[in-house]
């Protein structure tokens, strides 16, 4: 049966006929059309990844695809849902829709500081483009980049889309990342260290195990902006914390946090820049 940490290349590969159920299912998936993308990226992302990506339910996603390969015992077929207002290119305006393929952190509110401060004589430039258009992995070539980065340098990956695995396999390595778009085939993705920002009085003090990560939801049409917060929050560690860059005060994602006993400061360092700051409360 089709499990939610199957990979998109092998769900294709067993089943290439869910190809066009995924492109009806949701207009997002319809860049599984093109091999080139399918071949270099699909490996790396499990349904449940796209699912989210796309910003549909992970198992109402599998009850379509286990539906139209005849694994679903219930009669009829669920129902095909549309796209939620604010995912459609009507919803998002001239923007953009996020894709399977395509990830967060647009910079929509300018290049982070802490990435501004590295000059561009420490920047390290890598265009895979190339590679990609000959259907080669490029993996290898990023990730011997990254071994020999310096902490006061920054990673400058010239890509043809957003390469979203790449940012969960190098956040994992203390990477930030910011993403430019310069055409719809053309991206710069900026990976650098992010210095901790300086905590406010009565935060809790660094340690080992008192750890930030900075998300950025700016530029996001809701419910988005909730919604990743949430899913980051549910990873939060004790001692951990969550710095969230918003474009407004996010008044209904409060009563959330407060529901599930986080604690939240927000403030406003810079013109069009609310900073949230979230770690889960006493117990």
């Amino acid at each position: 049966m089709i499990s939610d940490d199957i990979t998109v290349a092998r769900l294709l590969e067993e089943h290439p006929e869910l190809i066009e159920v995924l492109a009806g299912y949701h207009p997002h998936f319809k860049q599984l059309e093109n091999r080139l993308l399918r071949r270099v990226m699909a490996p790396r992302v499990t349904v449940t990844q796209a699912a989210r990506m796309a910003g549909v339910p992970a198992d109402e996603l599998l009850a379509v695809l286990r539906h139209a390969v005849g694994e679903s015992r219930d009669a009829g077929a669920p129902h095909l849902p549309a796209p939620h207002p604010a995912l459609s290119p009507k919803g998002r305006g001239n923007c953009e829709t996020p894709s399977p393929f395509e990830g967060e952190g647009r910079g929509e509110g300018g290049m982070p500081r802490a990435l501004a401060r590295v000059p561009a004589a420490r920047h390290v430039h890598l265009d895979v483009r190339e590679d990609i258009q000959r259907g080669q992995e490029p993996f290898a070539r990023i990730m011997a980049a990254v071994k020999t980065l310096g902490s006061d340098q920054a990673l400058v990956l010239r890509v043809p889309f957003e390469p979203i695995p790449l940012f969960d396999v190098l956040g994992k390595r203390g990477l930030t990342h910011w993403t430019e778009l310069h055409a719809p085939d053309d991206w710069s993705v900026w990976f650098y260290r992010d210095a901790a920002p300086r905590r406010e009085p009565g935060a809790v003090p660094p340690t080992a195990a008192s750890l930030r990560t900075v998300l950025d939801v700016r530029g996001l049409e809701p419910p988005q902006p909730m919604l990743r917060v949430l899913q980051a929050i549910d990873r939060l560690g004790p001692g951990a914390e969550l710095e969230v860059h918003h474009d407004r005060r996010p008044m209904f994602l409060y009563p959330q946090l407060d529901e599930r006993g986080f604690v939240h400061e927000t403030d406003e360092p810079e013109p069009r820049l609310v900073r949230i700051l979230i770690r889960r409360g006493a117990a």
